[in-house]
């Protein structure tokens, strides 16, 4: 499934492939930061015993997203 970088926001979640250097695959990333000239974001996770980690993605790594509702709906 291909992704559109502006569709993606901060607070919402990403699930990645990335290189195996990064093992928690199998979990939901938030967005913290997206930079816009190369196309990335950066993901935190804080969970599963995890505490801040970080990790940089570029947007052809994002395989599922996850849209943040709560701040989606603050424009009703």
């Amino acid at each position: 499934m291909k992704f559109h970088f502006e569709n993606i926001n901060i607070g919402d979640e990403v699930y990645f492939e990335s290189s195996s250097l990064q093992n928690n695959h199998d979990l939901y990333w938030k967005v913290i930061h997206k930079y816009e000239q190369s196309k990335e974001f950066v993901v935190q996770l804080n969970e599963m015993g995890v505490q801040d980690e970080r990790w940089t993605i570029k947007l052809d790594e994002v395989k599922y997203h996850n849209r943040n509702e709560s701040k989606a709906n603050t424009h009703l």
